[in-house]
């Protein structure tokens, strides 16, 4: 997903940060770095400690109510 479908920093951001019984990933918003949105996919730097967990959430979740594929660059 990227800037063509809407994505914002935000919603990536919400979507990493939220409760868990919401869906989210409930990390704290200082493990998230830099956010890069281009125009058919998206760059999220995230502390070494919680990239796999990081990776699980967002497969297994929802960004903006949709799946979106993740991969580790």
């Amino acid at each position: 997903a990227g800037r063509k479908d809407k994505l914002r920093p935000g919603d990536v951001l919400g979507a990493l940060t939220g409760t868990v019984e919401a869906g989210g990933g409930g990390f704290d918003a200082g493990q998230i770095g830099k956010i890069e949105i281009h125009d058919r996919f998206a760059y999220v730097a995230v502390a070494d400690s919680i990239a796999e967990a990081a990776l699980v959430s967002l497969r297994l979740g929802r960004v903006k109510g949709r799946r979106v594929k993740v991969e580790a660059v």
